[in-house]
C-alpha cells in the first residue's frame, strides 16, 4: 500500500515525521511528496528536505498543518490561499482509499470540500473555522470518518498513524508499532 504524505514550505515537522515514523515502521510503502514539482522545501522551523517525487494517485494520502493558525507566509493557510494543492486533493480523492490530515491539514481537506457533510477535527485553535466548512468538528484525538480520517494537533500524528495501521493492517501490528515506538495512544481498540 503506498502512502503519500504532502509537504510544502512552512509545514510543521510534528504533523509530517509523527505518521512518517509510524506508518514506515508499520512497513507501509511511505514517500513525502512536494504539491507541483520536485525540489527543496522548508518546514516551519527550518528542515530543509529534497523531494524528488509530486504528489499524485496514492491508496492514502496525508496532509499535514502548519503555519495556519498565525496565518504564515509559507504552510497550510497559504496553500489554502493559493488553491492549488486543495484543487490536487479534490482532483485526487476519488481514486485513494483515504485521505488523512493532522492538525490544521483538515482545513486544507475542508478547503478541497472533501469534509463537508462530515465528522472531523483539527487543532482545538481552528474548530469553528472548521465548522465554517460544514463539518461536525469533534473533541477527538483521530477522527475517522470512512475515506477521511483526520487528527487533532500535533501529537495525534503519532495517534493517526496507529490508527491507519491498524485499519489496515490490524491490532499486532498496531500494537507492534506502538510498543517498538515506546508511545500508548488512547485510539487503539486491541
Amino acid at each position: 500500500m503506498r502512502i503519500e504524505i504532502v509537504v510544502f514550505d512552512g509545514f510543521d515537522e510534528l504533523d509530517v515525521f509523527g505518521p512518517f515514523e509510524v506508518l514506515s515502521m508499520a512497513g507501509f510503502d511511505v514517500a513525502l511528496v512536494a504539491v507541483e514539482r520536485s525540489g527543496s522545501v522548508t518546514s516551519m522551523r527550518g528542515v530543509q528536505l529534497q523531494l524528488p517525487e509530486v504528489l499524485g494517485p496514492a491508496d492514502g494520502i496525508l496532509v499535514p498543518g502548519g503555519g495556519w493558525l498565525n496565518r504564515a507566509a509559507e504552510g497550510s493557510w497559504a496553500q489554502a490561499q493559493r488553491g492549488g494543492l486543495p484543487e490536487r486533493l479534490s482532483a485526487l480523492a476519488p481514486s485513494t482509499r483515504w485521505m488523512a490530515s493532522v492538525c490544521t491539514g483538515a482545513l486544507l481537506l475542508a478547503a478541497a470540500g472533501l469534509l463537508t457533510g462530515r465528522r472531523a477535527t483539527t487543532n482545538r485553535s481552528a474548530y469553528d473555522e472548521l465548522r465554517a466548512h460544514d463539518v461536525t468538528v469533534l473533541d477527538e484525538r483521530v477522527v475517522d470518518d470512512g475515506d477521511r480520517v483526520t487528527a487533532g494537533a500535533l501529537s495525534a500524528g503519532l495517534d493517526l498513524g496507529l490508527w491507519l495501521t491498524e485499519r489496515e493492517l490490524g491490532a499486532a501490528t498496531a500494537n507492534r508499532v506502538a510498543a517498538t515506538i515506546e508511545y500508548r495512544p488512547q485510539t487503539l481498540t486491541g
